[in-house]
C-alpha cells in the first residue's frame, strides 16, 4: 500500500493519494475535499470537522479551533498567548504547556493539543481509508517552512498517536511542488519556481530553486493578517450591514450573532467557490428575527469593502483555479 499525504493546517486539514500522475485530494463523508479542524467536546463523545464547526455557536466552550497554533509550544509562547486571547475555549497552564479546559460534565477536563490534533489525524485517516477501502498507516505530512522542531515533533507525535507511521515530514512549499510532480520537469540544470499558499489564517509566499531533483528554499514570507478567515470576516461584515439596512439593528457589537453571521458566511463562502451565487439564511439572528440574503460571487468584490484582503483574493483567483506554484 502506498503512502498518503496529509495536510493539518490551522483552519482545515486534508488528505490527498497519488494518482494518475498528481496528488488526488479524496472527499470527506460529507462529500469536502477539505475538513474543519475543529474539535467539540461533548458528554459522551468528540466530534470531527463540520458537525464540530456548525456547533461553534451552542458549544463554543468546549470546541477547540486552531489548534496548530499551540502544538509543541509553551504556555508562555506569544503564539499561545494570541490563541488564549481569540478562542473561546479556555486555555490554562499546567507544567507550563497550554492545555485546554473542557467544561462538559460535573468536573472539568483537561484537554492537550496533541490530544486535540491526534482527534484530527484521526478523521484523516477514516477518510483515506473510506476512499481506498484499505487500512492506511503510512504516511506522509506537510509542515509550514518556520514550524521550529518542538512543534515538528508534537505534529507528528499526534499523527503517530492517531495511528499513522509517519514516513517523513515535508515543507508545505516543497509539497505543493510535488504534489504537481513538478521536480521531474527538471532532472538536470536549475529551475526556480514560486509557490503560494493563501491558507485560512495567512498567506505565504516562498522561492524555491530545485537543481537535479534537489529542493532548496531561496527565501519566504508569510502575512498573517491575509487568509481564507479574513474573507470570511469581510462577507459577515457585509451581512451584518445588510441586516442592519433591512431591519435598522446592528449586531456588531453582538458576539453570538456575529458568530452565526460568520458561520453563514462560511458556507457561504464554501458554496461560491464552486457556484455563481449562494444564498445565505441565519435562523433567528437578532430578537427572533431570521436573516436571509443572496450573494452573487461576480459582486462580492465591490459590495464588500475590509481591507487588502479582498484585493489579495480578486488578484489571486485566477492563478489559483489553475494551480499554487508559478515558474520564474
Amino acid at each position: 500500500m502506498a503512502a498518503i499525504g496529509v495536510h493539518f493546517g490551522y483552519t482545515c486539514a486534508c488528505v490527498a493519494i497519488f494518482k494518475d500522475g498528481r496528488a488526488d485530494v479524496v472527499a470527506n463523508d460529507a462529500g469536502d475535499r477539505v475538513t474543519p479542524a475543529v474539535v467539540a467536546y461533548r458528554d459522551t463523545e468528540q466530534i470531527v470537522g463540520i458537525a464540530a464547526k456548525q456547533g461553534l455557536v451552542r458549544n463554543a466552550a468546549n470546541t477547540v479551533v486552531k489548534v496548530k497554533q499551540v502544538l509543541g509550544r509553551s504556555y508562555d509562547d506569544p503564539e499561545t498567548q494570541t490563541h488564549k486571547s481569540q478562542t473561546k475555549c479556555q486555555v490554562v497552564n499546567r507544567e507550563e504547556k497550554p492545555y485546554y479546559e473542557i467544561t462538559v460534565g460535573e468536573h472539568p477536563e483537561y484537554v492537550a493539543p496533541e490530544d486535540a490534533a491526534k482527534l484530527i489525524f484521526h478523521k484523516m485517516k477514516e477518510t483515506a481509508q473510506s476512499a481506498l477501502g484499505s487500512d492506511v498507516t503510512e504516511a506522509v505530512i506537510t509542515v509550514p517552512f518556520e514550524f521550529a522542531h518542538a512543534q515538528k515533533q508534537a505534529l507528528r507525535e499526534a499523527a503517530e498517536a492517531a495511528g499513522f507511521h509517519v514516513l517523513r515530514l515535508i515543507h508545505e512549499p516543497a509539497a505543493a511542488l510535488l504534489a504537481y510532480n513538478i521536480s521531474h520537469d527538471c532532472p538536470s540544470g536549475r529551475s526556480h519556481f514560486l509557490v503560494y499558499k493563501l491558507g485560512g489564517t495567512s498567506l505565504s509566499v516562498t522561492v524555491l530553486q530545485i537543481t537535479g531533483g534537489l529542493f532548496r528554499v531561496l527565501n519566504t514570507h508569510t502575512d498573517h493578517n491575509i487568509g481564507g478567515e479574513g474573507f470570511t470576516l469581510a462577507l459577515a461584515q457585509h451581512l451584518a450591514a445588510e441586516f442592519k439596512r433591512t431591519f435598522k439593528h446592528d449586531v456588531t457589537s453582538n458576539a453570538r450573532a456575529m458568530l452565526k453571521l460568520m458561520n453563514g458566511a462560511d458556507m457561504a463562502k464554501h458554496s461560491l467557490s464552486s457556484l455563481g451565487s449562494a444564498n445565505c439564511f441565519v435562523d433567528s439572528l437578532h430578537d427572533g428575527i431570521d436573516f436571509e440574503c443572496n450573494l452573487v460571487s461576480a459582486s462580492l468584490g465591490y459590495t464588500v469593502s475590509a481591507g487588502p484582503e479582498l484585493d489579495v483574493l480578486h488578484s489571486l483567483q485566477c492563478a489559483a483555479t489553475e494551480r499554487s506554484v508559478l515558474r520564474l
